[in-house]
């Protein structure tokens, strides 16, 4: 998944710069800005902003919950900063995510949980550890065209579950995975689908070896 802030980009010399860069770099906040759809456009707004606060601005997002960015009503006369693009539907399923961890939280296994506090990474270990064996496993299929189910890095899984990296370490190690994905499958010579025939006939075969 993209990192939320990767869905706020202000256009800007051409190019784009995350949302929450350019505030820092300009000595803004978001609560202080306005937003309006430009017309004919999908998830593009013109930003305003006001210091004081007196225009009654909404801000971009009303809170971490909210799946869409707020929009402002703008007095006439009022000229925009700069132009944001929001990508809406991936900072939508974001928010679902979101709202879906804290469900977890709310919901956790006390044992797991203890373990997570212990290791002081704010993040479930256990389950970073699994998503690394799954995109290393994904990574294997394209790559080599088959799947190796003994792992050959058994230790610095159970370094992930302990704990022993930091949250933004293993983001990186799954980014990286996701990247190196979508390089070997876009060259992978793997079908697009399954050989049924092959598949029901191995299937047949097993049955009548257990039950025969």
């Amino acid at each position: 998944m993209k990192k939320k802030e990767n869905q706020f980009l202000i256009l800007e010399n051409n190019g784009s710069i995350p949302l929450k860069k350019w505030l820092s770099e300009n000595g803004k906040t978001q609560e202080k800005c306005g937003l309006v759809n430009i017309d004919n456009t999908k998830g593009m707004f013109a930003l305003f902003y006001e210091e004081s606060g007196n225009l009654g601005y909404k801000g971009i997002i009303q809170n971490e919950e909210a799946n869409q960015v707020s929009l402002s009503s703008i007095p006439k006369g009022e000229q925009s900063v700069a132009f944001m693009f929001c990508n809406l539907d991936a900072y939508s399923t974001y928010c679902k995510d979101y709202r879906e961890y804290w469900k977890w939280v709310s919901e956790r296994n006390e044992d797991r949980y203890n373990v997570n506090q212990n290791h002081g990474q704010n993040y479930d270990s256990k389950n970073m550890m699994h998503t690394i064996r799954l995109l290393q496993s994904c990574e294997q299929i394209f790559k080599t065209g088959s799947l190796n189910i003994r792992v050959e890095n058994r230790d610095e899984l159970l370094d992930i579950k302990a704990g022993n990296w930091s949250y933004n370490e293993v983001m990186q190690k799954a980014e990286t995975l996701i990247q190196s994905i979508e390089h070997y499958h876009s060259i992978s010579k793997l079908p697009d689908f399954p050989d049924l025939g092959k598949t029901t006939k191995i299937l047949v075969e097993i049955r009548e070896t257990l039950y025969s």
